[in-house]
């Protein structure tokens, strides 16, 4: 990405140009002519720009075509080769006569919504051309686009029908009417994103490709037309920059497709690009997202060259993507975009969503995502609080129910999923029920804390709104390191309102079959398609599997089936596990790990653990040797020569040495003769690297504010943040400290 910066000479050369323009209505409502020939110069000092111009003249020459090439690339042909605009205005002209005149708009999605985008096309090309036309004739056409905008649903759908309405009113010069729609546009947009952190409630699919389709211009691209007029409420709107980094970044997985939340439709069809001939961008969307941040460019150039797998593309000469890239001659800011700058999205903590990502520039990346909306739902938000989607190695691992239109149900193979089920029952996710009783709200509390940016990350989403009780899903990433290949661990905390009620925690493999490998413990599943069938879609050779295995005992565990649509060619029946736990006092702690694996990634070896009132695994690979267990925090227990007290205990140890550890809790002492570890007054969350050879451990902690003691070998002083705070006491390899409430990068110091 590059931002042109003005030099004196372009200065002087802009305004020649506008001194020989001749000035008739000095500039359209919409479109300034006092840009035009800041425009014409970039397009003959700037490759991408000089490229677009001629896209625009070849479009321009074929005639007719689709509305938005013939009026997107007449318009812009006619400000960027003024000596042949006569035959651009007949372009234009044609078109009104032959389509806008005609057409219809209805109430339906693909009658409103979709044709919208062609009247968008046409108010931009007739502003540029305002002034060339007979008033008889402009006035024919004006009364044609009002009719039909003024037809444009709202109260559904809401940005499209608003924005052509606020536009129109801004073509005509109306004011007051078009603040009027203004506030209303503003307000349809705001239901698309989350104000703080910008995930989209209405899943991950539709957010995707309705911010990215060319067909929902009306939508994505109006607030790029109003930052060029000067209303700069979008560029620096904290929930739209959200979203643009949200969309690019983790609404997709490393691969660049879609993780389903919502009624996302399938992994093939919703893509976050809009590309036709294999490299001619027709969306400015994926490439102009530097105009709202740096990581949101980043990371959408990571999706064009390994998802869309476009390295070098070319925009379409339409005039709303040139203006967009461009700019005004006032700012003189013009961007371009190269894939060179592409980078994969570390792991991210938002108010509603979070993920978890391999630390590497690599498509076969691991990922996982917990989905926590804290209000701002609507139609096609799901019933899944503290759902899972997961990929990894190039596939989709974990899945949630998608979507096939609205009451549709679906049937392949013989086995139906229901509309109800899709759409409205949280069993068709990844998540957890109490007493089989699907979620009464699509809310929870959100992600409430987290740790991120080390060897093994953490956070937690809270739910209280869903169901008849709260849940804590705790979700424990071990990066790939050591030499060894990385997993997840979910630890689900529950307290149900009835004791008699079971846990019910549903699991979704992007597979047809589930493997039994062990009766109620371990789960295999293959990532490809069976004989004979045609999904899931696969998008990589790499020969994925899944194991999850039950690291706590369920009572039972049910294998259902579903059916996965894919309006793309690639639905198919599968397997899902229902997996029952018993409460106890109200109360389940249930430890399950995810451990994906390919051709070239080994699987570790699991094994079932117990001690106390703690359940879990043991990991094994190789000499790297993890131990993950989990509990209600009521009671210190021990395992081997570790002692510990917490909701969530995770350690490795290399050849038997003790190497870093994390604990949501308020106990971990390891069994050396010098013990590592701590012990607070309150619960925190602490993640420990023990396992280097200066005497320091490092490490972050979330503290609610308490005494901790730090256990370490001659250690003598702590820092928060890179700052030494005060010691309370010490003695031999211990010390005291208050810790403030808050996150921070923490050091324990040696002598």
């Amino acid at each position: 990405m590059k931002i042109t910066n003005s030099q004196p000479k372009l200065v002087l050369i802009v305004l020649f140009c506008f001194v020989l323009i001749p000035l008739k209505g000095i500039s359209g409502n919409i479109i300034d002519t006092t840009d035009y020939s800041y425009w014409r110069t970039l397009a003959k000092t700037s490759k991408m720009f000089g490229a677009m111009k001629m896209s625009a003249i070849a479009i321009a020459n074929k005639g007719d075509g689709e509305t938005r090439d013939v009026m997107g690339a007449n318009a812009l042909a006619y400000i960027l080769d003024p000596a042949n605009k006569d035959k651009y205005i007949n372009g234009i002209k044609n078109k009104f006569e032959t389509r806008i005149r005609t057409m219809e708009i209805g109430n339906g999605a693909a009658s409103s919504s979709v044709r919208s985008h062609e009247l968008f096309y046409a108010l931009l090309a007739l502003d540029v051309i305002r002034y060339d036309l007979d008033a008889t004739v402009r006035s024919e056409y004006e009364s044609w686009l009002e009719a039909k905008s003024m037809a444009l649903v709202i109260g559904k759908w809401d940005p499209h029908g608003w924005a052509m309405r606020m536009l129109y009113y801004k073509y005509i010069g109306d004011a007051v009417k078009f603040q009027e729609a203004k506030k209303e546009f503003d307000i349809g947009l705001s239901e698309h994103y989350m104000p703080n952190d910008g995930v989209s409630p209405a899943g991950n699919g539709y957010s995707v490709q309705r911010w990215n389709s060319i067909e929902r211009t009306v939508k994505n691209t109006t607030p790029d037309i109003m930052e060029y007029m000067g209303y700069n409420d979008y560029y620096t709107n904290p929930g739209l920059v959200g979203l643009k980094e949200f969309m690019y970044g983790y609404g997709v997985a490393p691969f660049g497709r879609i993780l389903l939340y919502g009624d996302s439709r399938d992994t093939e069809a919703q893509k976050p690009w809009d590309i036709e001939d294999g490299n001619i961008i027709l969306s400015p969307q994926i490439v102009s997202a530097a105009r709202y941040s740096i990581d949101a460019y980043n990371y959408a150039m990571w999706v064009l060259r390994e998802g869309a797998e476009v390295s070098k593309g070319m925009l379409k000469g339409h005039l709303s993507n040139y203006l967009i890239m461009a700019g005004t001659a006032a700012k003189n800011n013009p961007i371009t975009f190269s894939t060179k700058d592409a980078v994969l999205a570390p792991s991210r903590l938002f108010e509603n969503y979070a993920a978890l990502i391999s630390n590497e520039q690599s498509k076969d990346a691991l990922y996982m995502s917990v989905q926590n909306l804290k209000g701002n739902t609507e139609y096609h938000t799901g019933y899944e609080t503290n759902a899972i989607a997961m990929a990894g190695y190039g596939e989709i691992l974990l899945r949630n129910s998608g979507y096939d239109g609205p009451g549709n149900d679906v049937t392949i193979d013989g086995v139906t999923a229901t509309f109800d089920f899709i759409h409205s029952n949280s069993e068709s996710s990844n998540t957890l029920m109490i007493g089989g009783k699907k979620h009464t709200s699509k809310v929870g509390d959100g992600i409430i804390e987290g740790l991120v940016g080390q060897d093994i990350e953490y956070f937690r989403g809270s739910s209280s709104e869903a169901i008849a009780g709260t849940h804590f899903r705790d979700i424990v990433f071990v990066q790939p390191s050591h030499g060894v290949n990385g997993y997840y661990v979910v630890m689900d905390h529950v307290t149900s309102d009835t004791a008699e009620d079971h846990v019910n925690v549903i699991w979704h493999p992007n597979s047809a079959v589930l493997n039994t490998m062990e009766s109620d413990t371990k789960y295999f599943s293959e990532i490809k398609i069976e004989e004979g069938k045609t999904g899931p879609r696969l998008f990589s050779k790499n020969e994925v599997t899944l194991t999850t295995f039950l690291g706590t005992p369920p009572a039972s565990v049910e294998l259902k089936k579903t059916a996965n649509q894919a309006r793309s060619g690639y639905g198919f029946a599968s397997d899902y596990m229902y997996a029952n736990y018993n409460t106890t006092n109200k109360q389940a702690s249930i430890l399950t790990v995810l451990f994906p694996g390919d051709k070239t990634h080994k699987v570790g070896d699991l094994t079932r653990i117990a001690t106390g009132n703690y359940t879990g695994s043991e990991i094994t690979q190789e000499q790297i040797v993890d131990v993950a267990l989990t509990s209600n925090g009521s009671s210190t227990e021990h395992y081997g020569l570790e002692i510990f007290n917490g909701e969530n205990i995770f350690y490795r140890k290399n050849s038997e040495q003790l190497v870093s550890y994390f604990v949501k809790g308020n106990l971990f002492k390891s069994g050396q003769a010098i013990q590592s570890g701590f012990k607070s007054d309150a619960p925190i969350a602490l993640y420990m690297k023990t396992g280097n050879e200066s005497k320091m451990f490092s490490g972050k902690i979330i503290s609610p504010g308490t005494q901790v003691t730090f256990y370490a070998p001659d250690v003598s002083s702590i820092t928060l943040d890179g700052k030494h705070i005060p010691i309370g006491s010490s003695g031999s390899n211990w010390v005291s400290v208050t810790i403030p409430e808050g996150t921070y990068q923490l050091e324990v110091l040696g002598l």
